[in-house]
């Protein structure tokens, strides 16, 4: 089997990435996704989404690169190549592309055509992707509901209640106003807390850049983000997440010595080379690769082996379409303890759109391993068809 060609896929959407006061759920993504396709000549193909800068991603894809070593597009590299051997050609794309990538765009699309690889690779085997993986180690995994910060109380306890009515046993916000204004930002956790009840799990994503909406974005100091901690922490806040600046490694790990709410982090890292610093260096309690951006399924295998031996949980960051949290379903699958799947629950027509609607919340708040060969859901091209655009 060889590959035969490796395709960017624009989408375009009519929503905006905000959260209204006056809606139960948060619009995401409304303006461009990206899906990679791999075609093989067997007829078999792999899709994955991919959260990158779209029109930079076509780029790295489709080139045209250059003869130097290091300068290469992505599709020039993988033309004629076994696609059933992932972890080699992982390599071939990271040599390939190392003196403009290995760390933000250029990995973004390796994730993402490393993902289609896994997926091609479980077809070809009649098997599950998790399977394939290491094995199932559960069916169903709970889903919290990612959602974005309201701008009011009333706001938030009416989006919190909305989730448990839905079934959901945990709900995460982040980002939007929180970071504007300190007494509000607790005022908005505090209704969440109110409307989700003691039995449920509240998770809190300030953002890093620390600032909400409105700006002007600057990254916390280590004072004021252990000062954030402590005021956390009446609330029962199962995690707060991805709060301080990600190189900042140092500072995760002094403030995870003196914070009484658990720390977890790692959508904005690459390679096992960044989650070795992060989850040796005592920085998380819960590590969060994201498998369009950290390297794909090669290294979110390597990160959970890494994480299982520190004694450090794993729930991947999966904020974007179905194919993502589907990819993150079959990862956590194969943990021996596996906790949360995160659920994107924004009304953006591309998250959900892209697959179908294919994964639902079941009545006991979990969210099912897909079955069947391969990545076991399928992307609607009917929709992908009415959505592609030509270049952003």
């Amino acid at each position: 089997m060889r590959i035969t060609d490796v395709e960017p896929i624009l989408l375009r959407g009519e929503q905006s990435y905000a959260a209204s006061a006056s809606l139960a759920e948060a619009v995401d993504n409304g303006d461009w996704q990206l899906l990679v396709k791999v075609t093989t000549d067997e007829g078999l193909t792999g899709w994955s989404d991919v959260e990158t800068l779209a029109a930079a991603a076509v780029a790295c894809i489709n080139g045209p690169g250059m003869s130097v070593l290091g300068f290469r597009c992505l599709k020039e590299l993988l033309i004629g190549q076994d696609p059933l051997d992932p972890e080699r050609l992982w390599h071939k794309l990271y040599i390939g592309t190392s003196y403009y990538g290995r760390r933000g765009v250029a990995m973004h699309c390796i994730s993402a055509i490393d993902n289609c690889l896994w997926s091609i690779r479980a077809q070809a085997a009649g098997e599950s992707l998790g399977e394939l993986l290491g094995g199932r180690k559960c069916d169903a995994v709970t889903a919290y509901a990612s959602t974005l910060f309201r701008e009011t109380p009333d706001a938030m306890y009416a989006a919190a209640g909305s989730y448990v009515l839905k079934g959901f046993r945990a709900v995460k916000f982040g980002w939007g106003v929180f970071g504007e204004d300190p007494v509000r930002d607790l005022e908005l956790v505090a209704a969440a807390r109110d409307a989700l009840g003691p039995n449920r799990e509240l998770m809190i994503d300030p953002g890093w850049y620390g600032a909400g909406w409105k700006g002007p974005w600057k990254p916390r100091t280590l004072d004021d983000n252990i000062r954030l901690c402590e005021s956390l922490a009446p609330y029962r806040v199962r995690w707060i997440e991805d709060f301080i600046h990600p190189e900042l490694f140092d500072d995760y790990a002094a403030v995870r010595r003196r914070s009484r709410v658990p720390l977890a982090a790692g959508e904005q890292l690459a390679t096992i080379w960044d989650f070795q610093r992060l989850i040796q260096g005592g920085c998380v309690e819960v590590v969060q690769p994201d498998l369009t951006r950290c390297g794909g399924l090669t290294v979110g295998l390597q990160v959970a082996r890494l994480a299982e031996e520190a004694g450090v949980d794993l729930v991947p960051h999966s904020w974007l379409t179905d194919l993502l949290t589907a990819y993150s379903l079959h990862l956590i699958g194969t943990l021996r303890r596996p906790l949360f799947v995160e659920f994107n629950v924004a009304q953006s027509e591309l998250t959900h759109g892209v697959c179908g609607g294919a994964l639902k919340l079941n009545d006991d708040g979990t969210v099912s391993l897909p079955r069947g060969p391969g990545l076991g859901v399928e992307v609607d091209e009917d929709f992908v068809a009415a959505h592609r655009v030509s270049s952003a």
